[in-house]
């Protein structure tokens, strides 16, 4: 996911708004194993569990992006805390999923998040309140965006 600036004038408010975009590159590397970078230095292997015929080499795509939702739970609080000076000793955030076996869409999500400090709780409970405003994987999920699927094939 490498970043580029990219300026885009609002004309209803004649401002300059900044674009970050992200990229990020799954080439198949046999089975039905992966390997997902973001195009700077940063890469993951993705495989089905050996039950669905893969080789359990790494998360599924769908165990990563569930992963990647609890992560930036705990990425932008302790963010947020460190920037509003609150001090921590341990933050933890839990993510369970539920999915119908036959369907690849999921029902439902909880996620936990529990921090233990020595800060008042209504210090720690607005820095969560900000950290739910700013986490970005918590509003893709929230708020879906539209997605573009393009599909190209080569012929040998």
């Amino acid at each position: 996911m490498s970043t580029f600036l990219n300026s885009h004038i609002n004309a209803d408010y004649q401002q300059v708004i900044k674009m970050t975009t992200f990229k990020a590159t799954a080439k198949w590397i046999e089975n039905v194993r992966s390997i997902v970078d973001n195009s700077r230095t940063h890469s993951v292997t993705c495989d089905l569990p050996t039950a669905q015929g893969g080789d359990d080499a790494g998360p599924t795509a769908l165990e990563l992006t569930l992963m990647s939702l609890a992560d930036c739970a705990v990425t932008i609080f302790s963010n947020v805390c460190k920037k509003s000076n609150i001090k921590f000793s341990k933050l933890e955030t839990i993510l369970e999923a539920e999915k119908d076996a036959d369907s690849p869409k999921i029902i439902s999500i909880k996620l936990k998040t529990t921090v233990t400090a020595k800060s008042r709780k209504e210090l720690l409970q607005g820095a969560w309140r900000r950290t739910e405003a700013n986490c970005p994987v918590l509003s893709i999920f929230k708020d879906p965006i539209p997605l573009k699927i393009e599909f190209d094939t080569i012929i040998e």
